[in-house]
C-alpha cells in the first residue's frame, strides 16, 4: 500500500504565521488517528543536522527551539502510518548563506558573458503555424551557446498593437516543454493575464523541443541514459563549473533575453520574470544577469545556499549527493550569490515543509536582495501546491509588473 493511501498523522504549531523569534519555544501538537499510538518524532535544521528524537504516545505536545536563525522542521512517523511534517521559522529574515561569496565569483561571471559573445549568435526562428491563431503568432527560436550546444525557446507575439509587455519564463526541473505543453502554458498565462503580452519560453535542453509528449518522453530518456550515471542537473560538475548545464543554459538564456528585448514589439518599460522551482533559480541567475528584466516572480528557487549543510542547516537540493560532492563548483550557481546583483522588485515564496528547496536555503539568497522583495509563507505546503490565495497573488503581482493594472 502507498504512503498517501495509509492513516495520515497531524502536526499542529501553535502559531499560525509559523514565525518565532530565536530562543523562543515553538509548540507541536502530533496526533494520529487514534488515541495511545505510538509514535517517533524528530526535530531537525531544516532536514539536515538533527537536534531530538522523542518516542512518544498520541496526541502529544512537544516544545522546541532554534538558537540561531534557521528553520525548524518536525517529521513524525509510525509503522503503517503516513508520516508527518511541520515547519516553524526562527528569525528568517536574519538567515544569510552559509558560505561567503567566491572571491572570483563576479569576474567569473563576466569572464563567461565575454566568452559567450565570441561565438556567434546564428539565431534562427520557425513559426510554428499549429500554434499560431488569429491573435497570435508562435515562434521556435534557435542561437548557439556556449560548448557548441544549441538554446531554444518559444516566443508568442501579439499580431497587433503597439511594443507588448513580455513575460519571461523558464521551466522547473524535467522533461521540460514540448510544443504541446508551451500551448498549455500560453493557456494559462491568458486565463490569469486576460491581455495580450509576449511571452518568451527558455527551453531547458540542448535538443530542439519536440511537438508531442510522447515523442519528448522518448527523446528525452535518451538524453538522460546519455548522462548515466548522473542526472542532467550534476553532469559535468567533477570536471567544473564550465562544463555543467547549468553555465550553458545560463548563457544560452541570456543571448535569448538579449536579443527577444531588443525586438520592436516589446516593451522595455515592462519586462518581467516568472518561474519557479528549478525556474525560480533560474529567475535569480537572469535578472542578475539581464539588465532588461524589470522584476522577477521567483518561486520556490532551486539551488539556493548550496553550502549550508555544512553547518547543518539543510540539505542540498532534493538531497542531491552530487551537489554535496561538488558543493565547490555550485558556489558559482548559487543563486544566494547573484541576489546581491539584484536591485529590481523580487517576490518569492517557500514552503515550510519543502523537502526538495528547503525554506532556510531560499531565505539565504532572498536576505541578498537589494531592491524592494516580498516572501510569500506556505506555512502548511511542500515543494508544490499552496494555500487559495498562492497562484493568484504570484499571477496578479506579476501583472502589476508588467504594466496591466491600472495604477
Amino acid at each position: 500500500m502507498s504512503e498517501e493511501n495509509l492513516p495520515a498523522i497531524e502536526i499542529t504549531v501553535d502559531r499560525p504565521s509559523h514565525l518565532y523569534r530565536v530562543g523562543e519555544k515553538a509548540k507541536f501538537t502530533v496526533t494520529a488517528p487514534q488515541s495511545g499510538t505510538e509514535l517517533e518524532v524528530i526535530f531537525t535544521c531544516d532536514g539536515e543536522a538533527e537536534l531530538a528524537r522523542y518516542k512518544v504516545t498520541s496526541p502529544c505536545t512537544l516544545k522546541q527551539t532554534l538558537s540561531f536563525p534557521g528553520v525548524l522542521r518536525c517529521k513524525a512517523q509510525a509503522p503503517g502510518m503516513q508520516s508527518a511534517l511541520a515547519g516553524a521559522a526562527f528569525d528568517p529574515g536574519m538567515i544569510r548563506p552559509y558560505l561567503p561569496e567566491p572571491e572570483d565569483f563576479r569576474e567569473f561571471w563576466q569572464n563567461a558573458l565575454g566568452n559567450l559573445e565570441k561565438i556567434p549568435a546564428d539565431f534562427k526562428s520557425e513559426e510554428l503555424t499549429s500554434l499560431s491563431d488569429e491573435m497570435f503568432r508562435v515562434f521556435l527560436l534557435e542561437c548557439n551557446t556556449v560548448n557548441d550546444c544549441k538554446c531554444y525557446a518559444f516566443l508568442r507575439l501579439p499580431r497587433s498593437g503597439g511594443p507588448m509587455p513580455l513575460m519571461v519564463y523558464y521551466e522547473g526541473a524535467g522533461v521540460g516543454m514540448c510544443q504541446e505543453h508551451f500551448k498549455l502554458h500560453c493557456e494559462t498565462a491568458d486565463k490569469w493575464l486576460s491581455a495580450r503580452i509576449a511571452q518568451l519560453s527558455i527551453f531547458t535542453h540542448p535538443y530542439r523541443p519536440p511537438v508531442t509528449r510522447a515523442e519528448h518522453e522518448k527523446i528525452h530518456q535518451a538524453y538522460t541514459n546519455s548522462l548515466e550515471p548522473d542526472s542532467y542537473w550534476t553532469a559535468g560538475l567533477d570536471k567544473g563549473a564550465e562544463y555543467t548545464f547549468f553555465y550553458r543554459a545560463i548563457l544560452g538564456s541570456v543571448r535569448m533575453i538579449n536579443h527577444v528585448t531588443a525586438m520592436p514589439e516589446i516593451d522595455r518599460a515592462h519586462i518581467s520574470y516568472l518561474g519557479a522551482s528549478q525556474g525560480g533559480g533560474f529567475g535569480v541567475y537572469l535578472t542578475a544577469l539581464c539588465p532588461q528584466i524589470n522584476a522577477a516572480c521567483c518561486g520556490v528557487p532551486a539551488f539556493c545556499d548550496c553550502g549550508g549543510f555544512l553547518g547543518g542547516n539543510h540539505p542540498p537540493t532534493s538531497e542531491n549527493k552530487g551537489f554535496r560532492e561538488h558543493y565547490k563548483v555550485m558556489r558559482y550557481f548559487d543563486p544566494a550569490n547573484f541576489a546581491s546583483m539584484i536591485k529590481v522588485p523580487v517576490y518569492m515564496s517557500c514552503g515550510f515543509i519543502d523537502v526538495t528547496c528547503q525554506p532556510s536555503a531560499i531565505y539565504a539568497a532572498f536576505n541578498e536582495l537589494q531592491g524592494n522583495k516580498m516572501m510569500f509563507h506556505k506555512t502548511c505546503h511542500g515543494h508544490g501546491g499552496g494555500p487559495d490565495e498562492y497562484t493568484p497573488l504570484f499571477w496578479f503581482w506579476t501583472a502589476c509588473h508588467l504594466g496591466l493594472c491600472q495604477k
